[in-house]
């Protein structure tokens, strides 16, 4: 059986749906790990010094997810789109998470990001210009659900996945089952590292990382030939 991984931030909790998914995706062979960012949770909150309402508090909430989210791996990345609140809202905070993933190399960046709502014409009422709707379009939200309908579109979403293949999240969990072992020789800039330390070369799109890549690439083609007898 597989492992999965969802991370869903929501200010409500969505225990029936979640069960539905875990229900679903075990009839397929996979096992849902699903971690919730509760922003309903008052440490999260804050007292607005502008109208004395309590509203999230974003510098914190921002804090809590790079210290504790941003550097785990995650298949998908489901975000309520309407939190109830006067300064934020799911899609900002995707966009947030998104971006700064991407500029930091954070490993949540390799998910699936989703955003899901019992009233999608929020969504739409908050494009009400070009400018946004390219803007949405750049950031690459993979899916925008029905949160009825969540359980359904998630476990579609999962069973996809299963039939991905990505070369270099292949390369990284194979080399971090054997973390302290050293690599001695044939790729010399990679010479007396870790094989964690290469992983994580890997992982961050690092030039070496993507050279070593090719590398085993060409390496283990020339060994095939050569088992094969196949001219070179």
């Amino acid at each position: 059986m597989s492992v999965k991984r969802l991370l869903y931030i929501d200010d409500n909790k969505i225990d029936f749906q979640i069960d539905n998914l875990r229900k679903k995706l075990k009839h397929s062979g996979i096992q849902l790990v699903e971690v919730f960012l509760h922003l309903g949770d008052d440490k999260f909150k804050i007292r607005s010094s502008d109208n004395g309402k309590i509203v999230l508090n974003l510098p914190l909430i921002k804090d809590y997810i790079t210290l504790n989210l941003l550097n785990e791996d995650f298949d998908i990345v489901a975000s309520d789109y309407d939190y109830s609140d006067d300064t934020l809202d799911g899609y900002s905070l995707l966009k947030w998470i998104m971006n700064v993933s991407r500029s930091q190399r954070y490993r949540i960046r390799r998910a699936k990001f989703c955003l899901y709502s019992a009233q999608q014409d929020k969504l739409v009422e908050h494009l009400d210009s070009p400018a946004k709707i390219k803007e949405l379009v750049k950031l690459k939200i993979d899916d925008f659900i029905n949160r009825d309908k969540l359980s359904e579109e998630l476990t579609s979403i999962f069973l996809k996945q299963k039939e991905d293949y990505v070369f270099p999240e292949h390369i990284v969990k194979y080399l971090e089952k054997f973390p302290e072992e050293k690599f001695r020789n044939t790729f010399l800039k990679f010479k007396g590292k870790t094989l964690a330390e290469i992983a994580h070369e890997i992982d961050k799109d690092f030039p070496n990382g993507i050279e070593f890549q090719k590398y085993i690439v060409e390496l283990t083609i020339a060994h095939l030939i050569e088992l094969n007898n196949l001219p070179k």
